[in-house]
């Protein structure tokens, strides 16, 4: 009896994983069960035939074996259970009796005794917030302790309870109810065309203090179509043998916590070890072959792996429910995070976080599960869960996008050129860069801005602080040819003119800031005073040889004063400064010329 099941090979039900009532032989030899009108009490110990025996509650005084005030012994004070209860024979709900297991019988050696109990209700808390996530029915769970047995007057002392917040509650219901029957008209066959949901869960903590903790939830459900199956996963999902149902589902925490940790779940949680997380930022339920103690997703091991050994059947059933429901249901998940951000304005910040932050990191993700990223990423490939600021902001895949590489310090004003330019820029995380495979997307350069400057003279309305920091940028590649034509090369007047080829343009002249001074009415030739790093830049651009800007030599300087002397004929005061100082530098060269 407690080894036979008739739920094996019912895909809709939940006990076939293991979360069955017979679960309850780990604590107890003989439940007990009132239901209406009816007290059902279960004998492992009997004959197949004897095991469930159903009572009448209103002839309970008419059972040779059973005694009334043992009953009322049992149940009497317990949720309004009392004689009356027995008179009207109908009990307004569902009650179970566990009465523990005080010593060793020949169904268990596991005896439970308080402090057992009290491991069971610390082990739930722990999985409290979650616990409600992926369940069909239940919306609350209190737990209450009585340290009396002899009290009658009521059901115990508050301990813990974890419920639906009334906020979600009857959406969350709706959700569930919808899926269940769309489930259940297929009964054991494949639907067609995919049933899928998603909904919005607040979940609610509050403890023996009274204090509530809350955190809210996305879970996404997806039974997956025939119509969308492979046909290895449409042989699997209709195999009798393995009878389990393509379904997967996910949640995962709105508030994105910096320590969360994506757990695996066979509707409740599988045991907390290490191989029950999955490396994921989100939780996965799905209908999972597990290992014979329920503890782990059955993979294969190391040696079968590399040695290419034959799969059993379970495991190809794990690996394609990850690689084509689970990728499928994660993909959807983001889409429908992107969707509902565009009427949550407020919000909006909150979801660009959120989906940026549901992206696997790849590192991370436990081995067996990173066989999720390939056929996910190929999913996401035309998918906008990329968000840029450009046009007032929108989502975009990232073949549109203009990715500013992690780790790579973009100066303000390239940001400026690019949101001038209106370009998708889009800033992501290094393990976003990696899982997502962007590293064949167009990412922020010194030549794609060469390339964007080039389609229009937008950027000559930057300041020469904003000139200066894109000369610098550009430069950045090493690639002095990058400037040709772009008006950034700056003159002593103030004025911007283009960089051109030495014979194509007027010389300009780089000098002292004394010559600069001396030269009065040349400053559409000069090259302006510069920063100490721009300097060394043009330093370079000069040795290269290929612009129109060279150093001062003493045969160009004497042809520049000499059209500064023309130019300033009449204005006594500044010719008389500019020969005082042709003094001072011809004095200078003398000595040089001297070695003094």
């Amino acid at each position: 009896m407690l080894y036979s099941s008739i739920k094996e090979f019912d895909r809709t039900k939940v006990g076939r994983f293991g979360l069955g009532f017979k679960s309850v032989f780990h604590i107890t030899d003989y439940p007990l069960i009132i239901s209406g009108d009816q007290l059902l009490v279960l004998d492992p110990h009997q004959d197949s035939s004897k095991v469930c025996q159903t009572m009448k509650l209103k002839k309970l005084h008419k059972y040779k074996k059973m005694k009334v005030e043992d009953c009322l012994e049992a149940f009497s004070g317990v949720f309004g259970f009392n004689q009356s209860t027995l008179d009207s024979g109908n009990f307004p709900g569902t009650m179970f009796r566990f009465s523990l297991r005080k010593e060793a019988t020949e169904l268990s050696d596991n005896i439970y005794d308080k402090s057992k109990v009290n491991d069971l209700f610390m082990s739930f808390r722990d999985e409290a917030s979650v616990s409600l996530l992926f369940l069909k029915c239940l919306e609350s769970i209190t737990l209450l302790q009585e340290e009396d047995s002899l009290k009658k007057d009521d059901i115990g002392e508050f301990y813990f309870s974890v419920y639906i917040d009334e906020t979600t509650v009857e959406n969350v219901r709706s959700a569930r109810d919808d899926l269940k029957s769309q489930i259940k008209d297929v009964q054991n066959n494949l639907p067609s065309r995919s049933i899928e949901n998603s909904y919005f869960m607040t979940i609610c903590i509050k403890d023996n203090a009274c204090n509530i903790t809350t955190t809210k939830w996305k879970v996404r459900n997806l039974f997956q179509g025939e119509n969308s199956m492979s046909s290895t996963l449409r042989q699997l999902s209709c195999d009798e043998s393995l009878s389990y149902s393509p379904f997967v589902g996910v949640a995962m925490e709105m508030t994105c916590p910096v320590d969360f940790q994506g757990h695996v779940f066979c509707f409740l949680p599988l045991p907390s070890t290490e191989k029950s997380l999955s490396g994921l930022p989100i939780h996965v339920n799905g209908c999972f072959a597990l290992s014979q103690n329920r503890c782990v997703v059955k993979w294969p091991t190391a040696d079968q792996i590399r040695n290419h050994a034959h799969t059993e059947k379970s495991i190809q059933w794990n690996q394609v429910l990850v690689k084509e429901v689970m990728s499928e249901v994660y993909c959807q998940f983001l889409c429908k995070l992107v969707e509902e951000s565009r009427f949550e304005n407020g919000e909006l910040n909150e979801y660009i976080r959120t989906v940026s932050h549901c992206i696997p990191n790849k590192n991370l993700v436990d081995e067996h599960w990173k066989i999720l990223i390939p056929p996910l990423v190929a999913k996401l490939k035309e998918v906008p869960i990329f968000f840029t600021h450009n046009e007032g902001g929108k989502w975009i895949p990232k073949s549109q996008a203009i990715f500013f590489r992690p780790g790579k310090h973009v100066d303000p004003t390239i940001r400026k050129i690019l949101e001038m330019y209106n370009q998708n820029t889009v800033d992501v995380e290094d393990y976003i860069w990696d899982t997502m495979e962007l590293q064949e997307c167009q990412e922020v350069t010194p030549n794609f801005i060469n390339k964007i400057l080039r389609t229009s003279d937008k950027y000559m309305a930057c300041v020469a602080e904003e000139k200066f920091s894109l000369f610098r940028y550009l430069l950045s590649s090493n690639q002095c040819n990058i400037l040709e034509d772009l008006c950034l090369l700056p003159l002593r007047n103030g004025s911007f003119i283009e960089f051109n080829r030495a014979n194509r343009s007027p010389k300009i002249f780089k000098t002292s800031l004394s010559l600069m001074q001396l030269l009065v009415g040349m400053e559409d030739q000069l090259l302006q005073e510069l920063p100490n790093d721009i300097d060394d830049l043009f330093s370079t651009v000069i040795n290269e040889g290929m612009y129109q800007v060279q150093c001062l030599d003493d045969r160009n300087l004497i042809e520049l004063l000499k059209k500064s002397v023309g130019k300033n004929i009449g204005q006594r005061i500044l010719l008389k400064k500019m020969f005082s100082g042709i003094s001072k530098f011809k004095f200078c060269i003398d000595m040089k010329k001297k070695g003094m």
